[in-house]
């Protein structure tokens, strides 16, 4: 039935259709709150969300909850919920991109087979809730930076796990996305250069090297432990054909 897409700029769809959405940015952004909320959220608690003190805030949460019923409800099913001045939406019977990734990572991804994972991956369109910055509410502000915080970590955990677990060459596609979401992930390097190593492809490791070390220098940071990295990775792959040219005769 319907989907909701939160990791990206946020969509409706009804039947695989796109449902047209309201062009004021806070009648977007009350969606995207209300899909991550555990529970119900006091009215006065989104007006001091939102509403930068208008006239009337409580007139333009009604409002925004009207534009909201058209896009969510449907003949028989009414997914914004207004019970004893609270807010609440109900998407059971809806995917939400979000809550799927977040779910799945409450436990690390233990358990997700690479296919799920991979599923998951996907579902990353871009950040949380693209576009959605507010003047002048600095409380919906601070929440946003939180969501993305999140949910890119979410991102970096997965691709982290996909390229573990990815044959040979593989690995390489999902080693750059995840440096490109977090460039200045040491692990995330590591992981990298460690691949190269194994791979025989020594001076694409040269250049990485020093282009991370440039990069790091750049924001302050220390550069030591990228060659640090790239001389392990080396002398274990070098041990690793030592071992292994060695026979026992009879």
């Amino acid at each position: 039935g319907m989907q909701l897409q939160l990791l990206g700029p946020l969509a409706v769809r009804r039947g695989g259709e796109p449902v047209a959405l309201p062009a004021s940015r806070k009648v977007r952004a009350l969606l995207a709150y209300l899909a991550l909320a555990p529970l119900p959220v006091p009215r006065s608690q989104l007006c001091e969300l939102l509403w930068d003190v208008p006239d009337d805030p409580r007139g333009e949460l009604r409002w925004s909850l009207s534009k909201l019923r058209r896009i969510l409800d449907e003949p028989g099913r009414a997914r914004v919920q207004t019970r004893e001045d609270t807010v609440a939406l109900d998407l059971a019977d809806c995917a939400v991109d979000a809550l799927e990734v977040g779910r799945a990572a409450g436990d690390g991804f233990a358990g997700v087979p690479n296919p799920g994972l991979s599923a998951l991956a996907q579902l990353f369109r871009g950040e949380f809730a693209e576009g959605l910055e507010i003047d002048r509410s600095p409380e919906f502000g601070g929440w946003l930076t939180a969501q993305r915080r999140r949910f890119r970590a979410c991102h970096a955990a997965l691709l982290e796990q996909l390229a573990r677990a990815a044959a040979g060459a593989a690995a390489f596609g999902y080693l750059e996305k995840w440096l490109a979401l977090a460039p200045f992930d040491r692990h995330a390097h590591q992981a990298l250069l460690a691949a190269l190593a194994r791979h025989g492809r020594i001076r694409e490791g040269e250049e990485h090297v020093a282009a991370a070390a440039r990069q790091f220098e750049a924001e302050g940071l220390d550069s030591g432990p990228m060659y640090e990295a790239w001389r392990s990775a080396r002398s274990q792959v070098a041990e690793a054909p030592r071992r292994a040219s060695i026979s026992v005769m009879p």
